[in-house]
């Protein structure tokens, strides 16, 4: 353990400190906090909380969920409000069940059925793009990318009768996103409170849900289906032997869809910002494809071969982490870092800053994918220190999807195009629900040879 291992201490901040930040910019509000009280903060204000900033503080509030800390925060509580008792926020016996029913779905082995899905999606997106290129046309590639991964979310779980509600669907995960993501106000942020972002939210979620329930419908009285639809209305309960009931499958489909196609769309769209102001990356990456593909169409394959392009995914989820904030409640008295925190209290991390702690990274701001080889002694580190789909027994279910999807993705679109974000673009770091570009990523597309 290193002197910055030990060197943990709980400070408390003067009341509601700088408090109207959090309206603004939480991100960069949290990473003030850290740099003005160091990486233990008790944070006194309209909402009460302790900040962690050290792998080993990280470490002990993911390994301890659902022994000493669990979801019951006002937080999440806001989620609950449009994923009911989904995944990702039920707690005891419900999410043990749901989570042993659904982890086999996850596996390494059963995602790999995916990966024409998501290679099929993607081409047809490079072809879309033809006349982009030719014409030397600038667009936005971060809504290019949502759109895209919305795609391979929809033909995953639904194989067809997704792309006529595409955009319906698009739009209520906004709505959703936008709500799940605001401050949870007594009063004025429960649904049906009178104000714009609210009603939106309550028509929204009404609308999804209904479609749902049709899609719901109609895959149990067909035959012969193999998207993941399909395949959770066939899972039975080890226990019981009893199926998921209708609310149940709707609730963790939704979270599927609203948790999965934004999280991966965000980090793509910074990955070519990254990959613009980092010619010598690009040019590596590049390499990479030509001598692992080639001209020829990527395979299945191919994935594990492409090491750098796996290195750079977890550069872009290092600076860009889409989940960016993570939070959970004391269930009892419990011991951190040395301080007692009281039953009830508010614990949070920020993926964004734990993943730029000068003590743990070299150059943390710099954009350097050799740090993720592992071949390398000096890049050996904390393995807290990089959370960026949780960790402990909550660890993200989608991690190997998402994680083969932004590889073959990425792989697809730069074997094909270099990707050069245009002067007209507006760099801007917005986080919310998501971490993302506030204006999109502006581009235009340059066909390699």
């Amino acid at each position: 353990m290193t002197n910055a291992d030990r060197d943990v201490k709980l400070v408390d901040t003067p009341f509601c400190y700088k408090q109207w930040k959090l309206a603004g910019n939480p991100a960069t509000f949290f990473n003030e906090l850290i740099s003005d009280f160091g990486n233990f903060i008790h944070y006194r204000g309209l909402f009460d909380m302790y900040i962690a900033n050290h792998p080993e503080l990280v470490k002990t509030i993911l390994k301890d969920t659902n022994q000493n800390f669990d979801k019951n925060s006002i937080l999440y509580n806001q989620f609950r409000k449009a994923f009911g008792n989904g995944l990702v926020v039920s707690e005891g016996d419900h999410w043990r069940r749901q989570r042993k029913l659904m982890q086999p779905m996850f596996s390494p082995s059963a995602i790999k059925q995916f990966f024409e899905v998501m290679l099929d999606s993607t081409r047809k997106k490079t072809e879309q793009w033809q006349n982009h290129c030719s014409r030397g046309e600038v667009f936005n590639i971060a809504e290019d990318m949502n759109v895209l991964t919305l795609e391979i979310a929809g033909r995953a779980l639904f194989n067809e009768g997704f792309d006529q509600v595409s955009d319906k669907i698009g739009y209520w995960t906004k709505c959703i996103n936008h709500y799940s993501a605001s401050l949870p106000l007594p009063i004025i942020s429960h649904p049906h409170f009178p104000l714009p972002a609210n009603l939106k939210f309550s028509k929204a979620i009404q609308e999804f849900r209904l479609f749902l329930k049709d899609m719901v419908d109609s895959r149990c009285q067909a035959t012969n289906r193999n998207d993941l639809l399909s395949v959770l209305l066939q899972q039975r309960h080890e226990e019981s032997g009893n199926t998921m009931s209708e609310s149940e499958l709707i609730e963790e489909v939704l979270g599927m869809i609203v948790g999965g196609h934004e999280t991966s769309s965000s980090a793509l769209a910074w990955t070519w910002y990254e990959l613009h102001n980092n010619p010598g990356v690009t040019d590596k990456l590049h390499e990479e494809l030509d001598r692992v593909i080639g001209a020829r169409v990527m395979t299945l394959e191919d994935v594990p071969k492409l090491k750098y392009t796996r290195m750079i995914v977890d550069e872009v989820l290092r600076l860009h982490p889409p989940f960016w904030f993570e939070n959970r409640n004391c269930m009892n008295d419990v011991e951190l870092g040395g301080a007692l925190l009281p039953k009830g209290s508010m614990v949070i991390f920020s993926r964004y800053s734990l993943h730029r702690n000068p003590a743990f990274w070299n150059q943390p701001d710099q954009f350097i994918p050799e740090r993720f080889d592992d071949s390398r002694e000096e890049n050996r580190r904390h393995h807290h220190a990089f959370v960026p789909f949780g960790g402990g027994p909550r660890i993200c279910i989608g991690i190997n999807f998402a994680m083969m999807e932004l590889i073959v993705v990425l792989a697809t679109i730069a074997q094909r195009y270099r990707v050069i974000v245009d002067k007209s673009d507006r760099h801007e770091m917005s986080a919310h629900l998501t971490m993302e570009p506030k204006y999109g990523v502006k581009v235009r597309l340059e066909k390699r040879s």
